[in-house]
């Protein structure tokens, strides 16, 4: 049986903010919060689970692998929402950037469906937007 293929989504975006102020938005809670998940659970250090419950629709769930100031890598699990499950996606987020500028990189990469991969770069590229209105409001 051939190997099935794998998808990812990328994304860029420079945000008017220090770095800094990016990562705490995911420390926080903020960018969870933004995914409109009903509740958020969240572990934020490396080895931390986190989950975000979203009530009749699905649950996304994983573990936090990495988590520097500059770098956020986490294994991330979605059940339902009308497609099939998937396990141990990967996530990688990179913050860089120096004073009131921001380059935010995000890399989520081994998903199995093309489906599932649409749906993610609908949503990363919603949080993203919703990162920009949070921070000029």
């Amino acid at each position: 049986m051939p190997n099935q293929p794998e998808y990812s989504v990328s994304i860029t975006k420079t945000y008017n903010a220090n770095p800094g102020v990016i990562f705490e938005l995911f420390k926080n809670n903020t960018v969870f919060k933004l995914t409109g998940a009903d509740m958020v659970e969240n572990d934020f250090i490396p080895g931390g689970l986190f989950r975000l419950t979203f009530n009749n629709r699905g649950v996304i769930s994983g573990r936090f692998i990495e988590i520097t100031s500059h770098r956020i890598t986490a294994a991330w699990n979605v059940t339902g929402f009308e497609k099939p499950d998937e396990a141990d996606t990967s996530l990688q987020i990179e913050i860089t950037g120096e004073d009131n500028l921001c380059v935010f990189n995000l890399n989520h990469t081994h998903i199995k469906f093309k489906a599932a991969a649409e749906a993610k770069q609908r949503a990363w590229t919603e949080i993203s937007d919703a990162i920009e209105m949070y921070l000029t409001n």
